[in-house]
């Protein structure tokens, strides 16, 4: 039996923990929150009248493979998984504007149109299939180049605000920094899923298959997920060691040969597993120089340069029951600077789950857009004082007109100014202060700065082996999933018997992509471009000998 030393217990370290667990290694997880989960976690404070908060808005994909295989072998109760009970069923997203066009109804809302008119759809689908049919151009190009400005050309001023506003929630970065490569990546994996994943029934119908749709959690998910992992866990023999985070790793110029603790303590094993947030990390490699030189931990240095992504979870507690238009029914508010996703939690909670004191609707709202200015002070959500932040997310979710109708429509003629607010409550590890705000622990996504620092989970020395959905995985993205798979490709490090589900990739795709790699290393336009260019060629020569006929 070989001991396992893991730091940190968010999704990364606990997927570690879990699959070595299951092969007979003796883990043990250091992790410096008092609870499990890292930026997926949830609280119920009684600062908060007992309100439950979530660090931010989650949702899982439908090529979540790994993330539910993981889901299926946690125990919920004696008789089913955290897959059977946690999962809500599918949500809708709709995309909601300040002003009102006059075709404005709940189709407009949630199609797929993103404001955009036939010939624009085209251009815009163009774009969006040349990232799917690249391989190196994609990872060495449209990694390096910003979303937002590339499809800017092709869209009108409407269609492009519109388009852009759905990175934040959807990809899970803010719109000013998410690069070409990871939107179309996302937007690939979205509907070439590769596989279904089937669900019981319930009280709410028939089982069902999920396809390409998204799912929530029924509850808070430090309650429906990470308290039942942490449990199932320490039956399965890990032992825990909460709030006790790592300061520095000893090096002997070959090998790992201890981790210090902030308390002086210093912990040996067999293998240690590096599972902490890349700034974490940064600042514990740079305790040793020697350390900072190695392949792969001197990437974490040039990750982390973009700074942490402020991205900050709220709730408006309600008084009295809110409706909505459809069920699980999410709104993302295009025209909001801080680029705002609203969802109201009792829609996939449930009536019985308490929503705090007074409160019968809880809708919880995210921000993206850390560095734009709002609208009242000309200032980004990084300078607000807490005062500022809520009256701007007021202002900006109160002046939204769409939203406004679809409540009227929805609540018989009410507008949501009708309904008292009980209280506005921010994720309480945010820190509000004249210089700005802060983070108890900063978050890390993908941006158009970080693809070639990405670094993997193996390092030059055997015994030190790296997790988190920062490392490299073929999820490729800041995400539940990416955060899994990694975990599971660092215990196959360890034990190879480790299974890991690789993303789906159509044949076809993959085909014009490797054509598109010999195309690229000859510094030529991408092979669609080349093509069509082929193609419209053909035709000018075919009319001009018609015409000569």
């Amino acid at each position: 039996m070989k001991k396992v030393a893991i730091f940190g217990a968010g999704i990364a370290g606990l997927t570690v923990a879990h699959e070595l667990s299951r092969k007979g290694y003796e883990v043990d997880v250091y992790e410096s929150n008092p609870d499990a989960g890292g930026f997926f976690r949830s609280a119920i404070r009684p600062e908060d009248k007992n309100t439950p908060s979530e660090y931010s808005w989650h949702g899982f994909g439908p090529w979540y493979h790994n993330a539910y295989e993981i889901l299926k072998q946690i125990p919920f109760d004696g008789d089913s998984s955290v897959y059977d009970r946690s999962l809500s069923r599918p949500i809708s997203y709709g995309v909601v504007p300040d002003i009102v066009p006059k075709a404005f109804n709940e189709k407009y809302v949630f199609s797929s149109r993103f404001e955009m008119h036939s010939l624009e759809r085209v251009r815009w689908g163009w774009l969006m299939l040349k990232t799917w049919t690249a391989n190196r151009r994609s990872n060495e190009d449209y990694a390096l180049r910003n979303a937002s400005e590339a499809w800017k050309p092709v869209l009108s001023t409407r269609a492009w605000k519109t388009w852009r506003s759905v990175f934040g929630p959807w990809i899970g970065s803010d719109w000013t920094r998410v690069s070409l490569h990871h939107v179309g990546l996302f937007f690939r994996k979205n509907i070439f899923i590769g596989r279904k994943h089937y669900h019981q029934a319930d009280e709410e119908g028939e089982s069902w298959a999920q396809g390409s749709r998204w799912l929530l959690m029924r509850g808070p998910s430090s309650d429906f997920w990470f308290k039942k992992w942490v449990k199932h866990l320490q039956n399965s023999g890990v032992t825990f060691h909460w709030e006790t985070p790592l300061k520095e790793l000893l090096y002997d110029g070959k090998t790992i040969s201890g981790a210090v603790l902030s308390s002086g303590k210093t912990v040996t094993a067999d293998k240690y597993v590096l599972a902490v947030n890349p700034f974490a990390a940064a600042k514990i490699i740079s305790k040793n120089s020697q350390l900072e030189k190695l392949d792969q931990l001197k990437l974490f240095r040039p990750l982390i340069a973009d700074g942490p992504h402020t991205q900050v979870s709220f709730q408006i507690a309600f008084s009295e029951e809110v409706s909505l238009t459809r069920p699980r029914s999410a709104y993302v508010l295009s025209d909001t600077e801080f680029d705002i996703t609203l969802f109201a939690q009792e829609q996939v909670w449930g009536e019985d789950y308490h929503l705090g004191k007074n409160v019968k609707s809880l809708w919880t709202g995210t921000i993206c857009a850390g560095t734009v200015p709002g609208r009242i002070y000309g200032l980004p959500v990084e300078k607000c004082t807490k005062a500022q932040f809520i009256k701007e997310i007021k202002a900006q979710i109160f002046d939204c007109e769409g939203l406004n109708y679809l409540i009227k429509q929805a609540n018989g003629g009410r507008e949501l100014k009708d309904f008292k607010i009980e209280r506005i409550q921010v994720w309480h590890e945010w820190n509000f202060s004249p210089e700005g705000i802060e983070p108890k622990q900063p978050k890390w996504v993908t941006s158009y700065n970080t693809q070639p620092y990405i670094p993997t989970q193996s390092t030059p020395m055997e015994n030190l082996i790296l997790a988190g959905a920062h490392t490299k995985t073929d999820a490729d993205i800041w995400s539940i999933e990416g955060a899994v798979e990694s975990g599971r490709r660092a215990a196959k490090i360890i034990d190879p018997s480790v299974k890991v589900i690789n993303g789906y990739k159509p044949m076809l795709l993959r085909a014009v992509a490797t054509v598109d790699d010999l195309i690229f290393r000859a510094r030529l336009p991408h092979v669609l471009d080349l093509i069509l260019a082929g193609a419209t060629l053909s035709l000018i020569v075919f009319l001009v000998l018609r015409l000569f006929a």
